[in-house]
């Protein structure tokens, strides 16, 4: 795994992403967001390896720590799902945890956008200045999206 952090946030959002709002997750985004993992590969590259594959709702909910884990969801203009992820508070730092942007919209920079909208989420929720992340070493798509949102490989 790859830890990137120590990433100091600004908010250099392209004019084309304003549009789009980081809300509170809510039930009725587990089902889709659910829908987005095939298969095993893509559930545990994005929750990592203990998360259990098949998921039943119930399963989905505890391995995503949904009760405990301040969740969100970045929306188009329409309401519809574009993003989703977590933030928490991890050695003084705003920590991102399972971020996705739906497959048919990725290569958009709605990922940079998500990642912007956490760190600035978890600024408000830690009153945090550093942001840290970790990305399996074989999610070379990730690792492109955080490095233009301005994370670099830490130890």
């Amino acid at each position: 795994m790859r830890h990137f952090g120590d990433r100091n946030v600004g908010t250099r959002v392209k004019s084309y992403m304003i549009s789009k709002q980081l809300v509170s997750a809510s039930n009725v985004h587990i089902d889709a967001l659910m829908s987005w993992f095939p298969d095993r590969d893509s559930v545990v590259t994005w929750g990592g390896p203990s998360f259990r594959y098949p998921f039943s709702r119930n399963s989905f909910l505890e391995d995503v720590y949904w009760d405990r884990m301040p969740t969100f969801v970045l929306l188009d203009a329409a309401g519809a799902m574009i993003g989703f992820g977590q933030t928490y508070e991890k050695e003084g730092r705003g920590h991102l945890a399972r971020l996705i942007v739906s497959l048919p919209l990725r290569h958009n920079g709605y990922g940079k956008a998500l990642v912007e909208r956490l760190c600035e989420k978890a600024r408000e929720l830690y009153a945090c200045s550093e942001y840290s992340l970790y990305v399996l070493r074989t999610n070379n798509a990730a690792i492109r999206c955080y490095s233009k949102a301005g994370f670099e490989e830490a130890p």
